[in-house]
């Protein structure tokens, strides 16, 4: 490797036969499925957890590898989720973490030091390792790491902080033909113009790529170039991919549910694998931190709530008594109940779509009052006991708030909502079998 490049020599007391590499990533601020449909209650940190402890009992030889990009966006309970997801990391004992770009996004500050983040592409002025490597009965492996430029933030104005392609494949090449490991691991995250590089310079045995795919209830496992394809993790940390590989003939074969390319698998988390009981108190404890971290917003939102624009359905159903009554025999009515159950009613991520006025709105071209029409939402629900007018989604939910409409009817009429509205909550694995045209004939009104 090249000057300034963290190396680790990690020695584990791997045997000649059967080593298992495991891959995983790409959670995205998904530490737990919502759990809102069967069909796309899959992934989570708890279930990763178990499967890893279960593959370690039966795979003592087993090599861990993660490929990043596992923070939320940035926010106060953000903040709570990258703590939690370095809890779980430390547990799962991985032999490296490609860093991503949301931890990228996040501040490389806050990556825990005593996690193995790997950037073999960095300058000299990063600290991470710049490669991984494995003993297993005399053989070794070499795990490389590669971040494209292209999905950081970096100061034109400074050197860079991670190296292009054109630059590492040369130093990587000649740094690999002198070690000749048994076997070349590289984790990418980058374009297919960069893939393609990598696959040229034939320095790599086998090439894992971070999702590049934002639907998790369409996962992709492959990226294909012109140069064949390669086995890419699934987004959301919906499964584990994994491959056993025999270091006496040097191959690699599947061992899981899903075959891959390159000999790899993917084992699906779904809601049959049990939470882990050593992890489950850290989700305890990020429960309760979500909820103080509630409670402590609640005074800077009363101040928004003096102003709300939010009345709650009650008040519709003077003038719109059949709407209100098609909406009271709707799932609609109850959204507030299905959280308490799951006790996530303290979770404004969950709670957004389960009540009135905390999501974020973009206004609509019809209201009329210079209000609305700067009016961008989160200024309505604040607790069960605060506001229980506006618990559940209601009318306003979707045709906007209604006090400039209850002011002055003729003038201010709501909207009618599009499809995009449905589509604000009814997403991906929240709700994976919506569909417009059987789902609005059960709320259907005038």
């Amino acid at each position: 490797m090249t000057s300034g490049l963290l190396t680790l020599f990690l020695l584990l007391p791997f045997s000649a036969f059967s080593t298992r590499f495991v891959f995983s990533g790409d959670l995205r601020g998904e530490i737990k499925p919502c759990g809102c449909a069967e069909e796309g209650d899959m992934g989570g940190l708890l279930r990763q957890a178990t499967v890893l402890r279960e593959q370690r009992a039966t795979s003592p030889e087993l090599a861990y590898l993660n490929l990043g990009n596992n923070f939320p966006k940035p926010s106060e309970q953000g903040n709570l989720k990258v703590r939690l997801i370095h809890t779980a990391l430390r547990q799962f004992q991985p032999a490296a973490i490609l860093v991503g770009p949301n931890e990228w996004a996040y501040g490389l500050n806050t990556l825990d030091p005593e996690l193995p983040y790997l950037l073999s592409n960095q300058s000299e002025r990063l600290d991470f390792l710049g490669r991984k490597r494995l003993e297993t009965d005399g053989r070794h492996v070499e795990i490389l790491g590669f971040l494209s430029s292209s999905l950081v933030y970096q100061n034109e104005n400074d050197p860079p902080l991670v190296k292009s392609v054109e630059v590492v494949v040369p130093e990587w090449q000649a740094d690999l033909t002198k070690t000749k490991p048994a076997l070349s691991i590289l984790l990418f995250r980058g374009t297919d113009v960069e893939l393609e590089a990598f696959q040229r310079s034939g320095m790599f045995d086998l090439i894992v790529s971070g999702s590049t795919n934002d639907d998790e209830l369409k996962q992709v496992m492959a990226r294909k170039t012109k140069r064949g394809e390669i086995p890419m993790i699934p987004t959301k940390g919906q499964g584990l991919v994994s491959g056993m590989w025999d270091a006496q003939a040097g191959t690699i074969r599947s061992s899981g549910e899903m075959p891959l390319p390159e000999g790899l698998s993917v084992d699906w988390l779904r809601r049959d694998v049990v939470d882990d009981p050593e992890l489950l108190p850290e989700f305890q404890t990020y429960n309760m931190e979500v909820k103080e971290l509630f409670f402590t917003n609640l005074d800077r939102m009363d101040k928004q709530q003096q102003e709300s624009p939010f009345v709650g359905s009650t008040v519709c159903q003077a003038c719109h008594a059949e709407a209100f009554s098609i909406w009271k025999d709707s799932r609609h009515s109850h959204a507030f109940a299905t959280l308490e159950a799951q006790g996530k009613h303290f979770d404004p991520e969950c709670l957004e779509c389960h009540v009135v006025g905390l999501k974020s709105w973009k206004p609509s071209p019809d209201w009329v009052s210079p209000a609305l029409k700067s009016f961008v939402g989160r200024t309505g629900f604040l607790s069960p006991q605060l506001t229980p007018h506006l618990i559940n989604v209601q009318c306003e939910n979707c045709h906007g708030p209604a006090r400039a409409h209850l002011a002055n009817p003729s003038a201010e009429k709501p909207p009618h909502p599009a499809r995009a509205v449905c589509t604000s909550c009814h997403v991906g694995s929240h709700s994976p079998s919506f569909n417009f045209k059987s789902y609005w004939p059960k709320i259907r009104h005038k």
